[in-house]
């Protein structure tokens, strides 16, 4: 009859992919209380890496994830989650009162709604991140570092932790493990055990700025020839309106055109159509 096999081993593989591979052998050893050699031999022959590779193509959330439900202040237009602001959405209510009036005057004329409204986004948008770049390239902003992303690395609690809590009944951590319990097995507990936090310097965040403005100033350019072409198209259209016009009253006899120079010669009055 052959050995049972060890429940930490399946429990190591998937501490291993939710940390997206980023625990060590040591790390994942101590959690399983099992040496370092015995986790690089699970890890061998279960083919972890092609495991992780296969999770981090699933999308959407996990099961028992409720992070995205119901209202958040991101959803409601709060900005905490912004980092440079290169990429994020502006609306007319984050650029200046007189530069919002500058943009409506510049689209003063007669081209389609559409094209006004979308070349009117464009450069609220570009208002937007020229603020932004101004405020990255001012000399106070010099060696100032900006949050940009902050992970933690979690692992499970111990189990005199949890006796700890269920004693004092003050839970502490990040989080209860949903996958265990979906798969039917005991759920898991886990605690932060190490947080990175990831910044960027006012140059850094300039450059991505700074790309992106390139970016917008091309949509920029595109849609006034759009608009230009359309303006061109309308005046063709009505050129060859007129001309149709003038082609069908000269055959119908109202009014009588000189061949060699298209002049009218004679339009027949109302007194002499009664005649």
């Amino acid at each position: 009859m052959g050995r049972k096999r060890n429940p930490e081993r399946d429990q190591s593989l998937r501490r291993y992919i939710e940390s997206g591979g980023k625990m060590t052998l040591d790390e994942l050893a101590a959690a399983a209380g099992v040496p370092k050699a015995r986790i690089s031999k699970w890890k061998s022959e279960d083919k972890w890496e092609e495991k992780l590779k296969e999770a981090t193509k699933k999308r959407g959330g996990q099961p028992g994830n409720k992070n995205a439900g119901g209202r958040t202040p991101a959803k409601d237009g709060n900005k905490n989650a912004v980092t440079h602001g290169a990429y994020a959405k502006a609306g007319i209510e984050d650029i200046a009162p007189e530069e919002v009036e500058k943009i409506k005057q510049a689209l003063q004329g007669d081209n389609i709604q559409r094209m006004q409204d979308e070349l009117q986004s464009l450069l609220i948008r570009k208002s937007y991140l020229e603020g932004l770049l101004k405020q990255y390239t001012d000399p106070e902003a010099e060696g100032q570092y900006y949050v940009d992303k902050i992970v933690h690395m979690v692992v499970p609690k111990g189990i005199e932790e949890q006796q700890q809590e269920q004693e004092t009944g003050i839970e502490t951590g990040l989080a209860q493990d949903p996958e265990a319990g979906a798969a039917g097995g005991s759920s898991e507990k886990l605690k932060t055990a190490m947080k990175s936090i990831i910044k960027a310097s006012a140059f850094d965040r300039a450059m991505k700025v700074e790309a992106e403005l390139n970016r917008l100033h091309g949509r920029i350019i595109k849609q006034l020839d759009s608009m230009k072409s359309y303006e061109m198209e309308q005046q063709r259209l009505q050129l060859e309106e007129r001309k149709y016009n003038l082609a069908r009253q000269k055959l119908t006899g109202e009014i009588d055109i000189d061949d060699e120079t298209e002049e009218i010669i004679d339009e027949p009055t109302a007194e002499s159509g009664c005649e």
